[in-house]
Order: structure tokens, then sequence, then C-alpha cells
């Protein structure tokens, strides 16, 4: 919620004006025209895309992999299904080519997670921060807000969620070993990502005039993420590292 759902709400509606109710309806519609793909790009990592790895990560029970077998095309099929049914009803509120907009980006994201599962290699880490963004842009796309609030939903999380990518164990790049060497220090490399980028978007703003209250979901993830780093110093949380 707080990683997702957050900041994409609130940076499409910086610039909203009109009912709230039809920007509820239009996000809802939106996030399972989005989600429906994204968790088939999932699905299809954790049964196909695996296969080409030497070391796979398996995520999956023997009964899960023998129900998908004989389940596929109704699985995938119903995910499309959702998805296209959500854009269709999307058109028919608001009837404008910002639709297609939310279309073609939704489009583009199932394009780059199907360039992902199939480009299974040292360098594909490298590719990985465009399909993290792509599942962030398409609640943008739907009314005006300028580029800020794009730059802004970035930093949230993805930029943060790109970086951490790079410092996975099998292939830890150069750079991350400095910044994240162990898988624990994530936590310690969360804690202090928020406030650094908290104080430059800050005096940012500063400097251009701009509205502070756009930093109110880079606060909150702030709090979040120093509360969670000293709870974690006197508890301990089941697979928290692991997702």
């Amino acid at each position: 919620m707080l990683l997702y759902l957050m900041p994409t709400a609130f940076y499409s509606a910086v610039s909203y004006s009109g009912s709230w109710t039809l920007f509820a309806i239009n996000y809802l519609l939106i996030l399972i025209a989005t989600f429906s793909l994204y968790e088939s790009g999932y699905i299809y990592n954790d049964t196909f895309s695996i296969r080409h790895e030497q070391q796979p990560a398996i995520r999956l029970y023997e009964s899960n992999f023998a129900h998908f077998g004989r389940w596929s095309a109704v699985i995938f099929g119903i995910r499309v299904l959702y998805s296209l049914s959500a854009l269709g009803m999307l058109y028919w509120l608001n009837g404008t080519e910002r639709c297609g907009y939310v279309a073609l980006s939704i489009a583009v994201m199932t394009l780059c997670f199907a360039i992902y599962n199939h480009w299974r290699n040292h360098y594909n880490v490298w590719f990985y921060p465009f399909l993290v963004c792509s599942r962030y842009v398409p609640f943008m796309l739907l009314y005006d807000t300028g580029i800020m609030p794009y730059i802004l939903l970035f930093v949230s999380f993805p930029l943060l969620n790109a970086m951490e990518r790079f410092s996975m164990p099998r292939f830890r790049w150069p750079l991350m070993r400095t910044l994240i060497p162990t898988e624990e220090s994530k936590t310690l490399f969360r804690a202090l990502y928020y406030p650094i980028v908290l104080l430059v978007l800050c005096s940012v703003f500063y400097c251009f005039a701009l509205p502070y209250t756009w930093l109110i979901p880079i606060g909150i993830l702030t709090i979040y993420r120093l509360s969670l780093f000293f709870w974690l110093k006197r508890h301990s949380a089941t697979n928290y590292l692991n997702g």
C-alpha cells in the first residue's frame, strides 16, 4: 500500500479537478488493468523463464506447477480479459484520447516484462528499472500532471528498487558492493535513501518555489523506513528481505 498504491494515487491526483468518485473508479480500473497483466509476467517468470536459469529461484510447489500445467491458458486468458474489460470501462467513463495513452503504456509494460522474462543473463539487470517504472506510469497518463509528479513517483520507489536490483547476491555490481554489501544491509540502505532524497527534494522545491505538499508521500516513506529500521533492531521479521 505504501510503496505502490499511495504514491500512484497521490501523484495522479495532484493536478486533478473534478469528481473524486470518478477519480477513485478510474484509479481502480487502471489498477485492475495494470496488475492483471503484470501478474501474468510474474506467473510466466515462475513457470517458464526459470527453465532457462542454472540456479532458478523456485517459488512454487509441485502442486502449483501441476495446476498451472492444466489451466495455463485459462489463467493467462482470464487476466487478459480482466485488463481489457477494465480498459473498456475506463474509455466508456472518460471517452478521451488519454485512455489510449493508458492502454498503450500497459501494452508497453507487458512487452517490457516479456523481454525481461526472455533475457536471462547478467545484463538484464539494466532493463529492470524500465520494467519497474512501467507499472507506475499508467496511473499518470489519464491526467495532465506535468513532469515533476513523474519524477517524484520515480524516486518514491522505482529508483530504490532498481538500485537494489544491482545488488542481487549472484551478480552484485561493483558500486553496489559498497552501498549494499550484503542482503541484510538493505534495511540500512533504505533507511538512508529516503531522508537523503527528501532533503535534496526540499532544497529543489525551495529553489523553484514548488508546493511542499507534493513531498508528502516521500515524507511518509521516510518515516516508514526509519521506523522499520529501528524496529528491526529489536525484532526479527521472517522473510522480510526475501521479497
